[in-house]
């Protein structure tokens, strides 16, 4: 499925890839804000640590519910519109819970962001090898790299308009990610409105048509549980660094802060490693890339737990940020040029690994950690990583055999 114009990017789809790319930076402002905002949303409520998990396993039974469906019927629907969707709930529950409800009203607002920000990544990254296959490789790089530049300004944003010694305050970044979300719903419609005569959503029906999933078939051979398995061993490392590495920062004797500096140096190697993530691909395959990247990256993150001059921690930290930054690039590029046909089915593959990671690794880290402070479970989850790569390699030799 390509534009029906084979040609160079027009301005219109220029301008909607733009709009996506800052969507991105709004979903990565949300949720890398969780980390350093814990301590003071966790005074808030008065909540325990597994309490705060509690909220983020919360979310991730959005983001799952929807990954789910869309690995079902996300080839039905136009994905511009369901990406539109997404974006306004999303942006919805961010001002809510800027708002502070109580903490009950807040598990339920969660699980709507779950499912905005799911649908979001879903469609957009389903869309871009489906109507852009010549530029795929060096798109997909290029909007992770986007909700890096989010992340890396999330923790500074959080520290400069959150005053531990007023919990309350804690929502007031959210507030401000609501208001951007919303926004870029609206971009993002008007965009989107321009594009849809010139891509194959212009009828619908054909798609449907020709969008029947046998998920037997799907899941028949190894290539869907292996990505899919990858996926949550990656993400289990990817949010249990964004979830509890500034707790560990506070815990080894660092300030506000510097612990949240730590989270910043790292999704800025992160952050480069995405913008470089085109001329990456030219060089060597998405596999190879994977393998290589996620086992460099769990040994630099490990070294940096054990040391402690926090100079020295960083530089280890932007080295783990980096070798990592392309990962989910990587991992959707695998998925989705194994099953060209589906791209949205291909993608809920990530996704749902995504949501079943995010669902367990922010509460079963902070159980253990009450009992053995932070080091053991940032270790375990960067054992995780290495053996994402593990898998990778494992698999590709069995497909060349």
């Amino acid at each position: 499925m390509e534009l029906k114009r084979d040609s160079i990017l027009t301005k219109k789809h220029i301008a909607l890839i733009a709009v996506s790319f800052l969507g991105y930076i709004v979903i990565a402002l949300y949720f890398n804000s969780l980390g350093p905002n814990a301590p003071v949303m966790m005074a808030f409520y008065r909540i325990t640590y597994t309490q705060h998990g509690f909220i983020s396993t919360m979310q991730s039974v959005g983001s799952l519910s929807a990954g789910i469906f869309f690995l079902l019927r996300g080839e039905r629907y136009n994905k511009f519109n369901v990406a539109a969707v997404g974006i306004l709930l999303f942006g919805a529950g961010c001002l809510a819970i800027g708002l502070a409800p109580p903490y009950a009203a807040l598990v339920v607002i969660v699980v709507v962001c779950g499912v905005g920000a799911t649908t979001i990544d879903v469609m957009i990254n389903g869309m871009i090898p489906e109507l852009y296959p010549k530029y795929k490789n060096t798109l997909l790089p290029m909007l992770h790299a986007f909700f890096g530049t989010g992340a890396m300004a999330s923790p500074l944003i959080v520290t400069a308009m959150v005053q531990p010694e007023i919990p309350s305050t804690f929502g007031r970044p959210l507030l401000l990610f609501g208001a951007l979300g919303v926004c870029v719903f609206i971009l993002f419609f008007i965009a989107s409105r321009r594009v849809i005569p010139e891509t194959p959503y212009a009828d619908m029906s054909k798609i449907k048509k020709s969008s029947s999933i046998d998920l037997a078939d799907f899941f028949k051979g190894k290539e869907a549980w292996v990505f899919l398995l990858a996926s949550m061993l990656y993400f289990s490392f990817q949010i249990g660094i964004v979830s509890w590495l500034p707790s560990f920062g506070r815990e080894i004797g660092m300030d506000f802060n510097t612990a949240g500096a730590m989270l910043t140096v790292f999704l800025a190697g992160s952050l480069i490693m995405r913008f470089c993530g085109g001329i990456i691909l030219k060089r060597v395959t998405a596999r190879k890339a994977y393998i290589l990247f996620s086992l460099i990256s769990a040994g630099a993150v490990i070294l940096a737990l054990y040391v402690g001059t926090p100079v020295i921690m960083m530089g280890l930290l932007v080295i783990g940020g980096f070798m990592q930054g392309l990962c989910i690039a990587l991992l959707l590029l695998m998925s989705t040029e194994a099953f060209p046909d589906r791209a949205a089915s291909a993608s809920s593959l990530t996704f749902i690994g995504l949501s079943v990671a995010a669902m367990v690794t922010p509460l079963w880290m902070g159980s253990l950690a009450r009992f053995t402070g932070f080091r053991i479970p940032l270790l375990l989850v960067c054992a995780l990583l290495a053996t994402s790569g593990i898998l990778i390699l494992l698999a590709g030799k069995k497909r060349a055999e």
